[in-house]
């Protein structure tokens, strides 16, 4: 069989292309630490590989949404505890009210003082998270939820909790609404109507009696233990992050490796895949150098 010049002129240079594409590509698998580039690679693996980083993608979005829960929950925890503190003080202030002993002056300096306890606690529930939006308004976090009037506390929010998904099958209330915590214009339990009617009978000259005092302390107490059952719920809630943050970590980690079994180079065989490539191109390079000076008139003599 006879083969021409430009055949073999064309066999060698495919067999160098190939040799030199092979080299590159190793090359670039070495650069970019994947043993899969592009999905031509390894249909299968690649396909594989996608299905894993979207399932990484939904793990790691679930890690992100229990910081921002920690985030907000912490916030209105710390909130929570300065209020069961001002209510103690606003406790321990009408304690020292039932004093039979105080002059009208006297209750006018508690009144003012209670006053000033009353105003804290409109504060903290006017609280704003981090993001400028009120913790206790509900759904309607731009909108005060307090506003004072008579003395009584106005509640503009709703009863909404606002969730978040920390897991496929869970999502966790990462707010308590104003309503359930402060209990506004709910007879016996809204601490702004108790303290309001509390500073009004200081001022009015006349001491306090029995019955005022005992029906503010029962109503302190109540909102107290109110606020306490949220605070309990927060923590418990809090607990819930810490243990899904730790199955989501998990599982991301899992992802992880798989992916990295699926798409990661083995460098060790890569090295030696491009040394024995580069030893096969050097050598297909002199054997194509050779065969082109290869001529009948250089045996014709």
């Amino acid at each position: 069989m006879r083969i021409s010049s430009s055949t073999l002129y064309e066999v060698g240079v495919t067999s160098l292309n190939d040799q030199l594409a092979k080299l590159v590509k190793t090359q670039q698998q070495i650069a970019s630490g994947r043993r899969i580039l592009t999905p031509e690679d390894d249909p299968a693996a690649a396909a594989l590989a996608l299905e894993e980083e979207k399932a990484l993608g939904v793990v790691n979005q679930y890690v992100d949404n229990i910081s921002r829960a920690r985030s907000k929950l912490s916030l209105e925890e710390t909130v929570l505890t300065s209020t069961t503190r001002a209510l103690q003080d606003a406790r321990q202030l009408v304690v020292n009210a039932g004093n039979p002993t105080l002059s009208s002056a006297n209750r006018a300096a508690l009144a003012t003082t209670l006053r000033s306890h009353y105003d804290e606690l409109l504060s903290q529930a006017n609280s704003k998270d981090g993001q400028g939006g009120f913790l206790f308004a509900g759904y309607k976090s731009s909108t005060q939820p307090f506003t004072q009037a008579t003395g009584a506390g106005v509640y503009a929010g709703d009863q909404g909790q606002l969730k978040i998904q920390i897991s496929a099958s869970r999502q966790l209330a990462i707010s308590d609404s104003g309503q359930d915590v402060f209990n506004p214009g709910i007879s016996g339990s809204d601490v702004f109507a108790t303290l309001e009617t509390f500073i009004t009978a200081l001022n009015s000259g006349a001491a306090i009696t029995a019955s005022d005092l005992n029906t503010a302390l029962t109503q302190i107490d109540t909102a107290t233990n109110n606020v306490l059952r949220i605070r309990a719920s927060v923590g418990t809630r809090l607990n819930e992050l810490d243990a899904t943050e730790g199955t989501n970590l998990d599982s991301a980690f899992q992802y992880e490796s798989s992916l990295s079994n699926i798409r990661d180079l083995d460098y060790a065989r890569a090295i030696t895949d491009l040394t024995r490539q580069q030893t096969s191109l050097e050598a297909a390079q002199k054997s194509f150098v050779t065969v082109q000076g290869l001529s009948l008139f250089n045996y014709i003599s």
